[in-house]
């Protein structure tokens, strides 16, 4: 029972905002695949494993939050004496959750840096301090959350320790879009600082997320909490790999990929690539 979830009991309509929210994060994520599946042919080989990545993530995600959704009905049951949703046999976890983002975290890191133009080898030097920032965040994160019921004193220092890695993260992140996006044509370099801005608001929830037990106590506080990861799922993912997918579009066409210019149907590139 190391999760707060497991601790309460919930009425009717608490259980199936949870239950409705797992669900519709798994209908978003089987959407954007197929979305992501139909406009690969539009991006050019150079950029096409970013949208490759994006199929990678919402395949990831999408079961992990289907296994979640599973979970939550099997591990509560109603209780018509009570009328409310009171914990069987098995527990619920989160912990799935995290397991999940040592796969996603790096592709959406990967994806970020192949649709800013950035040389192979310097892809691989950028890549490799990424993810060992986010592993090094998803880990601590993970200790964490082990104590949420039993220590908050533990939870709170293991989460100021997956800050440090956030930050760190955060940062290379941020020097590589703010030096780069000069170089990127119009007008995917203002849609980078979008990205940017996505990420710094999406994975800002996870960790209010993460200190649900300390903010809110109470079956209102794990709705709080399953909300905060379901809008950070769809905008972290979803929302995100749209806006990649655009960026390398257009980075497509401006490079003379012709089905790139054809599905845009912007003349001005054909002229730019003419010239």
């Amino acid at each position: 029972m190391n999760n707060i979830e497991n601790i309460y009991s919930y009425t009717a309509s608490q259980f199936e905002a949870i239950d409705h929210l797992l669900t519709m994060g798994v209908g978003a994520h089987i959407a954007a695949l197929v979305f992501f599946l139909i406009v690969s042919r539009f991006v050019s080989p150079r950029y096409r494993i970013a949208t490759a990545l994006s199929c990678v993530v919402m395949v990831s995600a999408g079961l992990i939050l289907f296994s979640q959704a599973q979970l939550w009905t099997e591990a509560f049951a109603y209780n018509a004496s009570t009328e409310l949703y009171e914990l069987q046999q098995l527990t619920f976890s989160n912990g799935f959750r995290y397991v999940n983002w040592m796969v996603t975290i790096p592709c959406l890191l990967v994806q970020l840096l192949i649709v800013l133009g950035i040389g192979r080898q310097q892809i691989f030097k950028d890549a490799a301090k990424l993810i060992l920032a986010a592993w090094g965040m998803i880990i601590t994160g993970y200790i964490g959350q082990l104590y949420e019921v039993s220590d908050i004193s533990q939870l709170m220092i293991w989460g100021a320790i997956s800050t440090v890695f956030f930050v760190v993260l955060l940062y290379i992140v941020g020097m590589r879009v703010g030096k780069l996006r000069h170089s990127m044509p119009a007008p995917t370099n203002n849609t980078i600082m979008t990205v940017f801005v996505v990420i710094l608001f999406a994975w800002t929830l996870y960790p209010i997320a993460y200190l649900i037990p300390y903010l809110a106590t109470g079956a209102e506080g794990v709705v709080t909490r399953q909300l905060l990861f379901t809008v950070a799922d769809v905008t972290s993912k979803v929302i995100y790999g749209i806006m990649i997918t655009y960026i390398a579009v257009h980075r497509s066409a401006s490079e003379g990929y012709e089905p790139a210019m054809e599905v845009i149907g912007r003349d001005g590139y054909r002229d730019q690539v003419n010239a």
